[in-house]
């Protein structure tokens, strides 16, 4: 299996990542968790960059939404095709927090995750804070994903 096969091509990704109708192999699976991970990286990335708080913010907050949106209906898709109850998601989903919620507490005094403080009021995050919190992000869905991806 090569690299190629787990990049989402702009054709399927309608497909792929929005409408729970349907099923998805394990191969269109893993290309929807990996385009979904990729999006939120991006968004904490440039939530670094001095004067775009308020932007992403918003942006990102519209971004969240979709994302969890296409996050429900990739896992719930993916249980269809595994002959299971898309209602499966809700538990993988809650797994998926949980265990980013963990390694982002091991990991934020590792990196020296924290808020500072920008010109104004506004706390913006630390690179520390995005690096732990992204590293959080790929192990938390990297391992729930695996499991579902194996059904």
């Amino acid at each position: 299996m090569s690299f190629n096969n787990f990049i989402l091509q702009p054709a399927d990704a309608t497909r792929i990542l929005f409408g729970a109708a349907g099923k998805l192999s394990p191969q269109e699976f893993a290309q929807g968790i990996i385009a979904i991970i990729a999006i939120n990286l991006l968004l904490q990335v440039l939530s670094l960059v001095p004067g775009l708080g308020l932007v992403i913010g918003l942006v990102g907050l519209i971004v969240a939404l979709a994302s969890l949106f296409a996050w429900v209906c990739v896992y719930s898709k993916r249980f269809h095709d595994a002959g299971r109850s898309g209602w499966l998601t809700v538990p993988a989903i809650l797994a998926v927090m949980v265990v980013a919620v963990v390694v982002n507490l091991i990991l934020a005094p590792v990196f020296g995750g924290g808020l500072a403080a920008s010109g104004g009021s506004m706390m913006m995050a630390t690179p520390g804070t995005v690096l732990a919190s992204s590293i959080a992000n790929i192990i938390a869905n990297g391992a729930v994903g695996y499991f579902v991806y194996k059904m």
